[in-house]
């Protein structure tokens, strides 16, 4: 019920924030409860924290307004890859390689 709420939402209201959704996940993890919105821009230009944050914002008045989920939670607005994170361009080229060696990407 919390993806499927949330997402709904952020379906209704990122394209007129200038954003597309990706996905919606609730999980725990190691004893946290983790609400992550995964976001890319619709001209698909780089994203910054900025754009996370804006979102992140607007989606936490929403939450607290509405209320409807019952475990503490930690909310992430998200996306794969940022303009202004010096690591994500040379993890994409890791992810590439592996990728055309036909072999999968996993963390360890």
């Amino acid at each position: 019920m919390e993806i499927e709420r949330t997402k709904a939402y952020l379906e209704e209201i990122l394209p007129g924030m200038g954003y597309v959704l990706d996905s919606v996940t609730f999980t725990k993890e190691a004893g946290t409860h983790y609400l992550r919105a995964f976001i890319f821009r619709k001209d698909e230009q780089d994203m910054t924290v900025n754009d996370c944050a804006m979102v992140s914002r607007r989606l936490s008045k929403w939450l607290d307004k509405e209320d409807f989920i019952a475990e503490e939670y930690i909310l992430e607005v998200c996306s794969l890859g940022f303009k202004d994170n010096p690591g994500a361009e040379e993890l994409s080229e890791v992810e590439e390689e592996l990728l055309s060696e036909g072999e999968e990407a996993t963390e360890e």
